[in-house]
């Protein structure tokens, strides 16, 4: 086991791989220390962590017409 140390900005960098389980045992006990020491980067991770689960629950439903319509639209503007 290591001590290895990281910021923020290593953190903001690795915190999806860190939700989803894939960072290797190092990299993951780091990032669990910098959480447990850093209020901001543990918020942001809860944040993008609930905004996952939420996603992947509503992914089954089906859009309605007029959301269907204004992604669209939307995604026409890029």
């Amino acid at each position: 086991m290591t001590d290895r140390q990281i910021d923020c900005e290593q953190a903001l960098k690795q915190i999806f791989e860190f939700i989803d389980h894939e960072l290797r045992d190092a990299d993951h006990e780091a990032m669990q220390r910098h959480l447990h020491a850093c209020k901001s980067c543990f918020s942001r991770m809860e944040f993008e962590r609930l905004l996952k689960e939420k996603v992947c629950e509503l992914r089954d439903e089906s859009a309605s017409p007029h959301m269907s319509q204004r992604i669209k639209r939307l995604l026409q503007g890029f």
